[in-house]
């Protein structure tokens, strides 16, 4: 582990916490983009839960370095597929940016953490 892989690992987790809870809380703004991505307003509580999940991994992953590993994995799996969602719709770029970045910082976070 370096300190580059802990301080990815830190910004990633609170990142996804912040977006879970506007998950959860299901934000009109989040329903709207979701409605325009043509996903299902009933998927959303799980994205959020997914996220939690991915952001508790990388938090546990300071005393189990597969499990960053694998939990950078997976966040990385998912932002890939939520920048294909909005590229495949054409979503505005303030919308695909977001996403798109966190790819980046999950790959990231993975590249550092092996």
């Amino acid at each position: 582990m370096s300190l580059a892989s802990d301080v990815l690992s830190v910004l990633l987790a609170l990142v996804c916490v912040g977006s879970a809870y506007a998950d959860l809380k299901m934000m009109p703004q989040i329903v709207e983009i979701m409605t325009k991505l043509k996903m299902p307003v009933r998927v959303i509580p799980a994205l959020g839960i997914a996220k939690i999940a991915g952001a508790a991994g990388l938090m546990v992953g300071f005393s189990n370095n597969n499990l960053r590993i694998y939990a950078a994995f997976c966040l990385a799996v998912y932002f890939v597929l939520a920048t294909w969602r909005h590229v495949r719709v054409r979503d505005t770029a303030a919308n695909t940016i977001p996403a798109l970045a966190l790819c980046l910082v999950s790959i990231a976070t993975l590249l550092t953490s092996i």
